[in-house]
C-alpha cells in the first residue's frame, strides 16, 4: 500500500510558495502562524468582491417565488403536496417535490417583510460554495494560489448561471462539497502536498458518514444529487480501470481497497439519497425528467450553440483544457478523461449543465496547473516575493476588509441598522410590480394569462386565491396539449384568442420586453382592453365574456385526460 509522503529532516529548503506543514517546532513557523500574505489578503478582498455582488443582485422575478410558495404551503399545512397547489390545470397530476427542504428554507427566508434575506441567504450560499471549492482546488494540487484561481475559473465559465436563485443554489454547495471529500479521500488521485504527489486520503468510517449525510440532504434540496452519483461512479470506473490497468486480472481489480472504497461510497451515496419521502421514486424520476417534452420550449433546457452565453465560455474552456494538458507533465487519470467526457457531454445536450461543467473543470486542471507553474518556477522567481512574504499586519487588514464587507452589504442593516432599500434595487427590473399592485386593487375573476415567469412571482405577491395558467415550477405537470396552446398564447399565434375563450380566460398579464407580439395583438383585438400599463407589464380584460360549446373550463382537458377542480385552489 503507498503511503503518504512525508518530509525529512535532510529534504531540501522550501520555496516561498509553498505550504509549511502543521506540527513543525520551528519558532519562526509557530510565530508565522495566522499571518497572512499579500496573495492570501488578495483572495480575501476576492471572495469579500464576490459576496458583495452577489448580496446587491436584485432578486429575480421568476421560478424563486414559485418555491418560496411552495415551501410556504409546506410550512402552513405541515405536509408536502400530493398535486401542485397553485396551477388548476394540472390536476390530479401527481407531484414529486425534489426540493421541499429548499422550499422550506426559503419560505422561512422570504415568509417575512423584508425579502433581502432571500438575497442573504443567496449571497451566503454561493460564498461558501466557492470557498470549499477553493479548498477542494488547494487540496488536490498543494498550492491555495492555485487553488483560489480555479475556483475564479469556474465562476467565470459558468457566468451565465451566477445569478440564478433557487434550490440548485443549494445543489452547488453540495456538489463542491463533495468534491472537496473525493480529493481529500484520495478518490481523484492526483492530490499534492507541497511538491509531493499523495496516495491514499482518509477514507474511514467518518469519510462515508459524511458522504451518506451529504446524500442525504442534498436529495432533499436540490435534483442535482444525481449529478454527484455519477462524479462518485465516474471516479470508482476510474479507479477500476487504472488498477486493470496495473494488475490485469479482473479479480484483483475488484477485489482492490481503492476500488472497494469507491464502490462503497456510491453504495452509501445511494443509501443517502433514498432517504426522502418519496424513496427510490425520487431518484428514478429524477433521472427520467430531463427528457419531459414540456422542456423542449425552455431555454435553459437547450442544447448547446457556440453564439451563446454558455457556448463561447465552453469553447475558451476547451482551448484552455488543450493547452494546460499539451503542457503538463502530469498523467491524465482515466477518472479525470471520464469526469470531462461526461460533462461536456451533459452541456452539449443541456445548456444548464455548465454549471456543473465548470467545478468539475477546475478541480480537474488543478494539479495540472500547479505542476506547470513550479516547473516554470513561478513560485520562485523574486518578483512574486512579495506575494507570498506573510505579515500578522496583513492578517488585520483582511480582518478590516470582511468588516468593510459586512458594514456595505444589505445584510448588515438588521444588525446596524439602516432604511430597507426601495423595493425597485431589491427586485429585478422585470419584476412585475406596477401590475402586481393592480392586481391587488382589482382580484380578477377566473383563470389568469401570464407568462410563466411571472406566474410564480403572482402567485407570491398577488391577490390571495389568485389562478393563473402556468408557472415555472408546473411546466412538466400540464397536460401536453395544455402546454402547447400556453405556447400559442405567449407568441400571439394564430388562434390566440380562441384559446383564451377556450379557458374562459378574462385576463391577460404580459410581459413588454419578452412578449411584443402578444402585446401589439391584445392592443389591437377588439374584444379586449387595456386597463393597466407601464414600461415593464401590460394588462388587459374582457370587455365581453367568452362562449364555450362546454361552458367550463375543462373542455381544453377532456382530450389529455385531466379534470378541472372544482372552486379555488388554495
Amino acid at each position: 500500500m503507498s503511503a503518504i509522503v512525508e518530509t525529512t529532516e535532510t529534504e531540501p529548503p522550501r520555496t516561498s510558495g509553498q505550504d509549511v506543514p502543521a506540527g513543525t517546532g520551528s519558532p519562526a513557523v509557530c510565530l508565522s502562524r495566522g499571518a497572512l500574505s499579500i496573495g492570501q489578503l488578495l483572495a480575501v478582498f476576492g471572495f469579500c468582491l464576490l459576496f458583495l455582488y452577489h448580496n446587491y443582485l436584485p432578486l429575480f422575478h421568476s421560478d424563486l417565488w414559485g418555491h418560496v410558495a411552495y415551501g410556504d404551503w409546506i410550512l402552513t399545512h405541515g405536509r408536502l403536496p400530493d398535486e401542485d397547489p397553485f396551477a388548476e390545470l394540472a390536476a390530479g397530476v401527481p407531484v414529486i417535490d425534489t426540493a421541499w427542504l429548499s422550499q422550506v428554507l426559503l419560505a422561512l427566508a422570504g415568509r417575512g417583510p423584508d425579502a433581502e434575506w432571500l438575497a442573504h441567504l443567496f449571497a451566503l450560499t454561493v460564498l461558501v460554495a466557492s470557498v470549499v471549492l477553493a479548498r477542494a482546488a488547494c487540496e488536490r494540487s498543494g498550492q491555495w494560489g492555485v487553488g483560489v484561481a480555479c475556483s475564479a475559473l469556474a465562476f467565470g465559465i459558468a457566468w451565465s448561471r451566477h445569478a440564478v436563485q433557487r434550490p440548485e443554489m443549494f445543489g452547488q454547495l453540495c456538489f463542491a462539497a463533495l468534491l472537496w471529500l473525493v480529493v481529500r479521500s484520495g478518490l481523484m488521485d492526483g492530490r499534492v502536498r507541497g511538491n509531493q504527489p499523495v496516495s491514499g486520503g482518509e477514507g474511514g468510517w467518518l469519510w462515508h458518514a459524511a458522504v451518506f449525510l451529504l446524500f442525504m440532504a442534498w436529495a432533499n434540496l436540490h435534483g442535482s444529487f444525481i449529478v454527484g452519483l455519477a462524479v462518485l461512479a465516474v471516479l470508482a470506473l476510474g479507479r477500476a480501470i487504472d488498477r486493470l490497468i496495473a494488475c490485469r486480472s479482473l479479480s484483483a481489480t475488484v477485489c482492490h481497497a481503492e476500488v472497494q472504497r469507491g464502490l462503497t461510497a456510491l453504495e452509501l451515496a445511494v443509501l443517502g439519497a433514498c432517504c426522502n419521502p418519496y424513496g427510490f421514486d425520487l431518484v428514478l424520476r429524477t433521472l427520467v425528467f430531463p427528457v419531459h417534452p414540456n422542456l423542449a420550449a425552455v431555454m435553459e433546457w437547450f442544447p448547446l450553440e457556440m453564439a451563446s452565453l454558455e457556448g463561447i465560455p465552453m469553447a475558451l474552456s476547451w482551448i484552455l483544457t488543450t493547452g494546460v494538458f499539451r503542457h503538463s507533465r502530469r498523467r491524465v487519470s482515466p477518472s479525470e478523461v471520464g469526469l470531462l467526457l461526461l460533462f461536456n457531454a451533459a452541456v452539449c445536450l443541456r445548456v444548464r449543465m455548465i454549471a456543473w461543467y465548470a467545478p468539475v473543470l477546475a478541480i480537474v486542471l488543478a494539479p495540472h496547473l500547479a505542476e506547470i507553474a513550479a516547473r516554470f518556477g513561478l513560485w520562485e522567481r523574486c518578483q512574486w516575493a512579495w506575494l507570498v512574504r506573510k505579515s500578522h499586519r496583513l492578517t488585520l487588514m483582511a480582518v478590516l476588509l470582511v468588516w468593510m464587507t459586512f458594514v456595505f452589504s444589505p445584510i448588515s442593516r438588521p444588525v446596524l441598522g439602516g432604511d430597507p432599500r426601495p423595493a425597485t434595487q431589491v427586485f429585478s427590473h422585470q419584476t412585475p410590480l406596477g401590475a402586481t399592485n393592480w392586481l391587488l386593487q382589482h382580484p380578477p375573476e377566473g383563470l389568469v394569462y401570464a407568462p410563466q415567469w411571472w406566474g410564480d412571482w403572482l402567485v407570491w405577491r398577488g391577490p390571495q386565491g389568485l389562478r393563473v395558467m402556468a408557472t415555472t415550477n408546473v411546466i412538466h405537470l400540464l397536460p401536453s396539449q395544455v402546454w402547447q396552446d400556453y405556447l400559442a398564447i405567449a407568441t400571439a399565434d394564430r388562434g390566440w384568442e380562441d384559446r383564451l375563450d377556450r379557458y374562459r380566460i378574462n385576463t391577460v398579464v404580459v410581459s413588454r420586453e419578452l412578449q411584443s407580439c402578444l402585446v401589439r395583438a391584445v392592443e389591437q383585438a377588439t374584444g379586449w382592453t387595456v386597463v393597466y400599463e407601464d414600461s415593464v407589464s401590460v394588462i388587459a380584460v374582457r370587455s365581453t365574456r367568452p362562449q364555450t360549446e362546454s361552458g367550463n373550463v375543462t373542455a381544453p382537458l377532456a382530450a389529455s385526460g385531466t379534470t378541472a377542480p372544482e372552486g379555488n385552489r388554495p
